[in-house]
């Protein structure tokens, strides 16, 4: 081979390093790996077919530090995530008026409830049921992490029919990871989304949310409609319903 040849295969070769060096960036090269997949829920393994509004009620600081006003910023990202699978009609009932019905503006999902507080809920939503969002964890800085509980439960008669418990936290790996995955496919301004969403409460509670969101029972085909040759069963749960667990009424604290 001859130098005149010699040099543009070294040429070609030294621009391939380039480009393969350009695309692997140490950015990138962190992003390869598994990414943070929610585990603890349980359910039925489908969307009941009479249930087609839900309530959604404001987020409840199960951990009696946050102020009311950051626990309330939590209210329109689980709403937006919710929104976003197409399950069902979702209301979000706001402090103001869940206070107004019940004469409290938040309710922890496992205490008991106050006298006809799921009767009132149905009568002014028209839903069929209703969730409960509970934050058990939140550090506000970095590395950031998020803790909920979650319970979708029936109107009137409070049976549970699914409900999640997850932890989301920033230092995790895995967990970082998929929220840099989000924060790259969502991107449509300036700035940089990776640095936002690790910063951000609001941005990372935005791919906590929608994580346990996608993993309510997915609606079946209406009869009119043909499943897909291979459609499987979401494993989001098992076969059977969750174990129903109804709410009990508080006689000493009766709604207003």
């Amino acid at each position: 081979m001859t130098h005149a040849t010699r040099r543009p295969l070294a040429a070609s070769f030294a621009a391939l390093l380039l480009l393969l060096s350009a695309c692997s960036t140490p950015q990138t090269l962190g992003d390869l790996g598994p990414v943070h997949t929610p585990v603890n829920y349980r359910g039925p393994a489908a969307w009941p077919g009479h249930i087609s509004r839900v309530a959604v009620l404001p987020a409840h600081d199960a951990t009696g530090r946050l102020t009311a006003e950051f626990t309330a910023a939590h209210d329109s990202s689980w709403f937006r995530a919710l929104t976003a699978t197409q399950r069902a009609e979702f209301i979000l009932v706001s402090r103001t008026a869940l206070a107004t019905w019940c004469g409290q503006a938040s309710f922890n999902s496992t205490e008991p409830l106050a006298h006809d507080a799921l009767s009132r809920i149905a009568a002014r939503t028209g839903a069929q049921a209703v969730l409960f969002l509970d934050l058990t964890h939140v550090t506000p800085y970095p590395p950031l992490k998020l803790a909920f509980r979650t319970r979708l439960v029936t109107l009137p008669d409070g049976a549970t029919l699914w409900m999640a418990d997850e932890f989301y936290d920033a230092s995790d790996a895995a967990t970082a990871r998929g929220a840099r995955h989000l924060a790259r496919a969502n991107s449509t301004g300036a700035g940089d989304p990776v640095a936002s969403i690790q910063q951000s409460p609001s941005r990372f509670a935005d791919y906590a949310f929608s994580g346990v969101a996608a993993l309510l029972p997915p609606r079946l085909p209406t009869p009119t409609q043909t499943p897909q040759a291979g459609t499987q069963k979401s494993p989001a749960a098992d076969s059977s319903p969750f174990p129903a667990k109804k709410y009990q009424n508080r006689a000493d604290n009766t709604a207003r």
